[in-house]
């Protein structure tokens, strides 16, 4: 499933990819940018943490060409990150051409002002009829379970990465067809020194998060306690 959301084989208008400290999702967003390069017009990258040249110098010149960035350190919109987001909506009907559009990430956004209007701006970008996907990065470890709950919601699909080693990520995957069929699937992709993905496949349920791990430690030790 992961592969054929990544190449655009399996449809979704709105992608939330969720991370940890543990287990960074940028990697991914990088991997996304590249292949919405290859089968859009133009893309559109919203950045609130990270400097726009770590996605843009990644990429090959051609499709460096198709990048339109906004830099929340150096947008002339000051610190309004609505403002921003609202710009990406309105560029989204100016492009004239099929628009994708890459967020990173939505966290400062949502500590800055609610999870509630994060998801009415996203709902917002979605639904512009030249927009042919949304990608956005989470920070699940700096939120609250409901509004990690919240935000997932509205998306198509959720890609939950779990676990990381040196190369190799493990994710939880829950996609939404558009004839309201769910699937879940756990999947793991490796990447090369680049960080270019160059193989996929299932992962089994014995392969769980470092944080997971830490927790069933703690309620051992605290078990035995008690």
């Amino acid at each position: 499933m992961l592969e054929d959301l990544l190449k655009g084989a399996e449809k979704s208008r709105l992608i939330l990819v969720t991370d940890e400290t543990e287990c960074p999702g940028r990697h991914l967003l990088l991997n996304w940018i590249h292949n919405l390069g290859n089968r859009c017009d133009k893309i559109i990258l919203i950045c609130f943490e990270r400097h726009t040249d770590f996605f843009t110098n990644w990429l090959p010149v051609n499709l460096q060409n198709k990048i339109i960035a906004i830099d929340y350190r150096s947008s002339n919109l000051g610190r309004d990150t609505d403002a921003i987001l609202d710009k990406a909506i309105s560029m989204t009907s100016q492009v004239g051409e099929t628009v994708a559009v890459v967020i990173d990430s939505l966290s400062l956004h949502i500590t800055l002002k609610s999870a509630a209007g994060t998801c009415h701006l996203l709902h917002k970008l979605a639904s512009g009829s030249s927009v042919a996907q949304v990608v956005a990065l989470l920070h699940r470890d700096v939120h609250d379970r409901s509004t990690c709950s919240l935000i997932e919601h509205i998306a198509s699909s959720v890609i939950d990465i779990v676990s990381s080693t040196r190369f190799k990520y493990t994710c939880c995957i829950r996609h939404c067809r558009s004839t309201g069929k769910v699937y879940k699937s756990r999947e793991y992709f490796v990447t090369d020194d680049n960080f270019h993905i160059e193989n996929f496949g299932s992962a089994s349920p014995g392969d769980s998060s470092t944080s997971q791990k830490q927790v069933s430690k703690v309620c051992i030790f605290v078990t035995f306690r008690i």
